[in-house]
């Protein structure tokens, strides 16, 4: 299973990463109130749900892996650059900016990887010339 999917195990193990541990960032930001933090938490946990939907994909070796899989990395590549656009036009430090700018293409390029690999694999294999 890993040997087979080395993307998408990076890509999961990315995601949780990224978003499950910024839930804890979430709730001890004193600066946040309680209706942004459960926004906030409400996005991390989107992503949070649709790795374990790939876990569990990959687990069962199910035939919905290219869904959950093309769905994470869909979803990822699309929030990171709506986030990236507003991150970069606000008033932010550029360390703040740079760090974020480097989260979205990790997760673009390992969202591009993943999906090509479970694409590949799911392709028919072509006949010899």
């Amino acid at each position: 299973m890993v040997r087979r999917h080395p993307f998408v195990v990076a890509l999961v193990a990315w995601t949780f990463l990224v978003w499950t541990t910024r839930i804890r960032n979430i709730w001890t930001d004193e600066a946040l109130t309680t209706g942004e933090q459960w926004a906030r938490t409400a996005l991390a946990g989107s992503f949070t749900v649709l790795a374990v939907a790939v876990v569990v994909a990959l687990v069962q070796r199910a035939t919905w892996l290219r869904l959950a899989v093309g769905a994470l990395a869909a979803w990822s590549v699309l929030v990171w650059v709506v986030r990236s656009v507003g991150i970069a036009t606000a008033d932010h430090d550029v360390g703040f900016v740079v760090v974020h700018l480097v989260l979205a293409v990790a997760s673009a390029v390992l969202g591009g990887l993943a999906w090509r690999e479970v694409a590949r694999v799911a392709a028919p294999a072509r006949p010899a010339a």
